[in-house]
């Protein structure tokens, strides 16, 4: 990997787009992108899960000065570099919440909670609903989870508070019983293919300065699904 990087660094590459297992070999579980920083001599690494993710919750209506509260399905690198741009009360449902809670450098207004339906519901009854920021962090749906235990909870946002409440399933491709069960109750949601868009595009932007159009990749990726589906792969 090392040699790789090295050759391609002295060959003039512009970049890269990095995924597991060589997020956390290379500095850390957020990082994805790197590049080439001005001055230096040697590659660059960042994360562009935040700017994507608040990028691509602009579709549903979600603006980040808007949300009064997240809470998050799961608590990895995704959640990390999302949550660091919330300076708003963020609950992590997770399946060991002494482990977190005991972790050094933990942000104060990080709160992690029982991965279960109860501890669910009483996040989303514990307080005011409207600007209430649910996210689906997990690869439960790519493992055949439907995550359907989490759906009655969701019918106490049904109604005017909806409006204000949006969800969103970082998965793509494979929708959950989760995100289908927001939608039924009237919450805006979204799965997390426009995020995968827009952290495309700001990768695009560190690299060249500039990025393709949204509906460009959009329409590249369904072009793509539809060749694959058509051919059986």
């Amino acid at each position: 990997m090392k040699s790789f990087l090295q050759k391609s660094w002295d060959s003039g590459a512009t970049g890269f787009n990095i995924t597991q297992p060589w997020k956390k070999v290379l500095g850390g579980a957020s990082i994805n992108t790197l590049y080439r920083a001005a001055e230096a001599t040697n590659w660059s690494a960042t994360s562009t899960d935040g700017a994507g993710f608040f990028a691509g919750a602009i579709r549903i209506g979600c603006q980040r000065e808007n949300i009064r509260r997240a809470i998050f399905f799961g608590s990895g690198g995704a959640v990390d570099a999302i949550a660091k741009n919330l300076d708003v009360p963020v609950h992590c449902l997770v399946r060991d919440p002494a482990k977190y809670r005991s972790q050094q450098g933990t942000p104060s207004n990080r709160y992690f909670h029982d991965w279960s339906r109860d501890a669910f519901e009483r996040l989303l009854t514990a307080s005011e609903k409207s600007g209430t920021l649910i996210v689906q962090a997990t690869p439960a749906p790519f493992q055949g989870i439907s995550l359907a235990e989490f759906v009655p909870p969701l019918t106490s946002l049904q109604g005017t508070a909806a409006a204000k409440v949006w969800f969103v399933d970082l998965c793509y491709g494979r929708d959950s019983d989760l995100l289908e069960g927001a939608k039924s109750v009237g919450i805006a949601a979204q799965d997390g293919l426009p995020m995968l868009i827009e952290q495309a595009r700001s990768a695009q932007t560190i690299w060249w300065g500039k990025s393709a159009p949204y509906e460009t990749i959009a329409n590249a990726l369904a072009n793509f699904v539809t060749t694959k589906i058509s051919s059986g792969d």
